[in-house]
């Protein structure tokens, strides 16, 4: 149950330590959040970057084979060559998932944090809400007792 309003009093959040704590959190985790956008974009970045110099090695082949064939073992060692690029590439694409992954997990956890202090934010605001109708209450009746006294006063005074 809520403490009694006194007169006077300016409004203090009961919660504020907690409002505090959860708005940090909040902090920590976009923080965590935009480390791992950036870890994501950049193993983005490096699958892209694999893929075109895969292209441009597939390119160079054609281009090869469109020349009459002097080193066949050039060739086969490019062949070679783009063999490991779809290693590398495959590799990248399971670490762009993984950190893909990571970087939904850590979404998750942002809005849980989000929603937390947006609670507590809310409490604050119906606290307050209820405290400035206290002390609306409060005025009115202490303008009703002086008018009450005012009147009394008056009706005693023709008498």
């Amino acid at each position: 149950m809520a403490k009694e309003i006194k007169a006077g009093k300016k409004f203090k959040y009961q919660l504020e330590s907690v409002l505090k704590v959860r708005g940090i959190r909040e902090k920590k985790e976009q923080e965590k959040f935009a480390d791992k956008k950036r870890a994501y974009l950049t193993e983005k970045e490096k699958e892209e970057m694999l893929k075109d110099k895969k292209s441009g090695e597939e390119q160079e082949i054609r281009e090869a084979f469109k020349q009459p064939l002097s080193d066949f073992e050039k060739v086969l060692r490019r062949h070679a060559h783009l063999g490991v690029l779809k290693g590398e590439i495959e590799s990248q694409v399971e670490k762009v998932i993984e950190a893909s992954q990571k970087l939904e997990d850590q979404r998750e956890n942002l809005l849980k944090s989000m929603k937390d202090k947006k609670i507590i934010e809310k409490d604050r605001e119906n606290n307050l809400k209820s405290y400035t109708k206290a002390m609306q209450d409060l005025e009115m009746k202490f303008l009703d007792e002086i008018a009450t006294e005012r009147f009394l006063h008056e009706r005693l005074e023709k008498e």
